[in-house]
């Protein structure tokens, strides 16, 4: 059994090294791309409908097809507070979800800062935080929330199916403990320090180039400069 695991092992580092050639060949072409796209959407803190929509896109991506979150997104922008679950779940969506985005516009409508980073914390205590305050935000998608209000900036990774097939052979999503997820995103922060940019725009380029499909995310308000 142990002999077995080695071997699986060695065939996983194999695979991964060849992979990563063609991520850095990707990352080299594309970086300056991915810069500019993560500028275009990154939302002015004081815009409520802009920070909004950005936690909301997090967690309405969880376990759904990244079409069908933007679609699910239009709708849930039209009807801030007053998301249907009956509504929602048109975009395969679970219909817990609509309780979760309820709740988000009633905290960034009361108060926009409670979602923003503070001075005084860590890239990890601001997501963490994000986990614990926000409904249906796991892990992954609190990391996701906080990059995609800073993507510039975001020192924090999503660590979703994708990801986890690149670096772990994993082929659907699975929960991870807290010192595995924090270990694979030290393997993207390392891409992000050789290429001087943020830890979410090295995983981004990472999430694309697994996916074989280039998505600037630019499908939120104020997506515009």
């Amino acid at each position: 059994m142990k002999q077995t695991q080695l071997a699986f092992n060695e065939v996983l580092k194999s695979s991964f090294k060849s992979h990563e050639k063609r991520l850095l060949a990707y990352m080299v072409a594309n970086i300056q791309d991915y810069r500019h796209n993560a500028y275009v959407i990154t939302p002015y803190t004081d815009d409520i409908d802009a920070i909004f929509s950005r936690i909301a896109f997090a967690i309405l991506s969880a376990n759904a097809p990244f079409e069908s979150t933007v679609s699910a997104l239009h709708y849930v922008q039209k009807h801030k507070g007053k998301v249907h679950k009956y509504s929602l779940s048109a975009y395969r969506m679970v219909s817990a979800k609509a309780q979760y985005v309820n709740q988000l516009w009633a905290i960034v409508k009361s108060d926009t800062s409670m979602v923003l980073k503070r001075l005084d914390e860590t890239w990890h205590d601001y997501r963490m935080r994000l986990k614990l305050d926000i409904g249906g935000l796991g892990l992954a998608k609190a990391s996701f929330a906080a990059s995609l209000i800073y993507p510039l900036e975001a020192d924090v990774a999503c660590i979703d199916t994708w990801v986890q097939k690149v670096f772990l052979g994993h082929h659907g999503f699975k929960d991870l403990s807290l010192r595995k997820y924090l270990e694979i995103e030290g393997y993207i922060r390392k891409y992000a320090l050789r290429f001087e940019c943020s830890t979410f725009l090295a995983q981004w380029m990472l999430w694309d180039h697994a996916r074989k499909s280039v998505t600037s995310h630019n499908i939120f308000p104020g997506s515009h400069k």
